[in-house]
């Protein structure tokens, strides 16, 4: 019995089926792709049948869902649905934390599609983009990327990321940030005639590697999908692409190339320290970006190689992190930014919702939602 516990998982039949229609996947197309018998997936839709974890894995990749969601008999699914696979293209593994935020993420996305909100304010360029479209989607990217830089030129991440943030959200992008113990990076929810949601997590990431999520994040709603930030995913065509344009706009090529000349005979681990440094750029994207461009078609295998065995490439550069956060107004506007609030008490002054309903969706007082309204109204240039 013990063995059988250990070994075999019991799906929940509505739950995949609804998984799966939500892809508009056949149940052909999922056993291909799970590269299981078409059988096993007919049977677990319509009956609780154990499966080995092994299947249950390759069932969850399959539908690009984290595996927990196999087995709740009450799954919220939608179109709409991110891509939870993460590096290896397995499916993530979401903790209760980041199943949370997963939630009310989309629980916001949902409300604001009420009536109640100026439909006029959200972003106008969800799912303009086609991907593959790399001069349209630098082109609109690069509008929105505010760069701070240094005396010296060099681009200051945690700065650019404030100002980058405060020009998504001016052009109707809602930027959440929260500390979530799981392995992605950022999620967004981006589809037509809906405010677009992104989510960064900031656990773990130094200001650079934020910087990138964002930028990563907003390519996904010009293009209208939905995705997980995972710098290692390097065989999703959507993913790179999303890496490749938001890598474009803060490393652009004459300028990188200029730089890269002065630091090309350094150690690579060396060169692409300063090139990080330079362009405000995770190191991981600096150094992709060196074999995108062609400048070495083996620079990044070459970097990844130069790495210390016991430090995964995603971890190198998060060390060091500076902790920004705190239990003041400051702290709330790093989490829920300032459109978010902004529209809240919009429409609690207007009566078309009650304070309370303010409060459920963000857990802040209303005291505190219409501070950080005030503060941003100016921010935003409202």
């Amino acid at each position: 019995m013990l063995i059988e516990m250990a070994f075999f998982l019991t799906p929940h039949p509505s739950a995949v089926a609804k998984i799966r229609k939500a892809r508009l996947m056949s149940q052909e197309a999922v056993a291909i792709e799970a590269n299981v018998p078409l059988a096993i997936i007919e049977q677990i839709e319509t009956a609780p049948k154990a499966i080995s974890k092994r299947m249950a894995f390759s069932v969850a990749k399959s539908l690009a869902v984290p595996i927990q969601s196999l087995f709740s008999d009450d799954v919220e699914v939608d179109t709409n649905i991110p891509d939870f696979r993460t590096a290896g293209n397995r499916p993530a593994v979401l903790t209760s934390s980041g199943l949370a935020r997963l939630a009310r993420t989309r629980s916001i996305t949902n409300y604001l599609a009420d009536g109640a909100f100026d439909q006029d304010a959200r972003f106008q360029n969800v799912g303009t983009v086609k991907v593959g479209d790399t001069d349209r989607a630098i082109s609109l990217i690069s509008t929105l990327y505010r760069p701070v830089r240094s005396s010296s030129g060099a681009v200051n991440p945690q700065d650019t990321f404030r100002e980058t943030r405060v020009s998504l959200e001016s052009s109707g992008i809602i930027v959440l940030c929260d500390r979530v113990g799981d392995a992605f990076r950022g999620f967004c929810y981006a589809m037509p005639r809906e405010f677009p949601v992104i989510f960064v997590n900031t656990s773990g990431q130094r200001p650079a590697t934020k910087l990138f999520t964002l930028l990563h994040e907003a390519v996904h709603v010009v293009t209208g999908s939905t995705g997980i930030s995972d710098p290692s995913i390097l065989n999703n065509r959507l993913e790179r692409f999303c890496n490749s344009v938001a890598a474009a706009v803060m490393m652009p090529s004459a300028e990188f190339q200029a730089y890269y000349s002065r630091v090309k005979n350094r150690d690579v681990r060396s060169a692409v320290d300063s090139l990080s440094r330079q362009f405000g750029a995770s190191k991981q994207a600096t150094a992709l970006r060196v074999t995108d461009l062609g400048i070495d078609a083996e620079f990044y295998a070459k970097w990844s190689a130069s790495l210390p065995a016991k430090v995964p490439p995603i971890q190198e550069e998060d060390e060091d992190e500076s902790d920004g956060g705190g239990g003041g107004i400051s702290s709330q506007i790093a989490r829920f930014g300032y459109l978010l609030p902004n529209m809240l008490i919009g429409a609690v002054k207007s009566k078309a919702i009650s304070q309370y309903d303010a409060y459920r969706l963000t857990n802040l007082k209303p005291s505190t939602i219409s501070q950080i309204a005030e503060i941003g109204a100016n921010r935003l240039g409202q």
